[in-house]
């Protein structure tokens, strides 16, 4: 060996590189931070909060301990918790081809992000019980709801897929968008897990994206999916997000619609759940018809949400609740949701067997 090193330097250099370029990828694919905040169950309801339908990334399942275990991607990392009275623990897997240097503080800051657990929940939804009696009714349920904080590339996309769809088919689609034109963060729960694309790897397509995803069976949603990545980049890509995040709601709103696909509930569900406009309401079908069931009833023999109908629920939402409106409407959209409402009820399509998890149980 040392003769070999001797008479080859230059190539024993190269293999001893290999091999700690091996080793440092091998520690950056393995390495993660673990830890836990102080949130109790009656201020985030992990079930409602990633399940209901603002995320398409999350899924959960049974640990080794017979314990409920939610896990998914969010900003670029692949996390993994559960929550008991009185804490949230979290375990998150960076990107290993993530060229910032993070540390543990860093992610636990983009999770109470992410959750928006600097907002006082508690004390609004008790603002918002005597604000009307039907909220009064529903929150002792539901006041765990919270609204995600979440990218808006990943969200417009998302909710793209989420026109006349169910959730398992738009995170099947938003898995596949993943899997073809994320990076690989690594392998969890038994199959890989992909960043969400940026701007840049979608352009990088941006002559075949339309097509691929037409084979991929995205429908007439290929086109406005491959159309609004070209307008997003066009309008300045991240700089106009944070652009919309400082304009007035009406203003960011009447920018989105802008992108082919965007109507107004989805430009609202977008202000709402990436561009902290708490104010934003979206109406659909069960906004509606709660709506004319209790907030205005004379909207009774209305057959059909119009555009003006849409405004004055909306505003009547805000005149009602305030101006964190999007937020209570957030848990009063959860009150009409069947598979909510009974507790502790694990849905069939998410849950990964106990026997299954414990044979996982030891790895990540």
């Amino acid at each position: 060996m040392l003769k070999n090193f001797i008479l080859a330097p230059n190539i024993c250099s190269i293999k001893f590189s290999c091999v700690s370029n091996f080793f440092r990828l091998s520690y950056k694919m393995s390495n993660f931070y673990e830890g836990s905040l102080a949130v109790k169950d009656n201020e985030l309801n992990l079930d409602l909060t990633l399940l209901g339908g603002q995320s398409f990334r999350w899924l959960k399942s049974l640990n080794c301990k017979g314990e409920a275990e939610w896990h998914g991607v969010a900003f670029n990392a692949f996390w993994m918790l559960r929550q008991n009275q009185e804490r949230l623990f979290y375990k998150v897997y960076p990107n290993p081809l993530d060229s910032g240097i993070r540390d543990k503080k860093y992610y636990e800051q983009l999770l109470k992000r992410y959750l928006r657990l600097d907002f006082d929940l508690l004390k609004y939804v008790n603002q918002w019980r005597k604000a009307h009696q039907h909220f009064d009714k529903i929150a002792i349920h539901l006041k765990a709801v919270r609204v995600l904080n979440q990218d808006p590339l990943e969200n417009i996309i998302s909710f793209i897929c989420s026109q006349n769809n169910n959730i398992k088919r738009i995170s099947t689609m938003v898995q596949w968008l993943c899997n073809k034109y994320g990076e690989k963060i690594g392998h969890f729960q038994g199959r890989d897990e992909f960043s969400f694309p940026t701007i840049t790897s979608l352009l990088e397509s941006e002559n075949q994206l339309e097509s691929s995803l037409r084979t991929a069976k995205f429908g007439y949603r290929a086109k406005f999916i491959a159309q609004s990545v070209q307008k997003i980049n066009e309008y300045g890509g991240l700089e106009w997000f944070e652009k919309l995040r400082t304009l007035p709601y009406s203003e960011a709103r009447q920018e989105l619609v802008q992108l082919p696909g965007i109507g107004y509930k989805v430009a609202d569900c977008i202000c709402l759940m990436s561009l902290n406009h708490m104010d934003s309401v979206p109406v659909d079908t069960h906004i509606f018809k709660i709506a004319q069931r209790i907030y205005l009833p004379a909207l009774v023999n209305v057959k059909s949400v119009t555009p003006k109908i849409y405004d004055q629920i909306a505003e009547h939402f805000r005149k009602v609740y305030g101006e964190y409106a999007g937020w209570a409407q957030a848990i009063v959209f959860c009150s009409e949701l069947q598979q909510f409402q009974l507790k502790h009820n694990l849905d069939d399509s998410n849950v990964v067997s106990q026997k299954k998890s414990r044979e996982r149980c030891h790895a990540p």
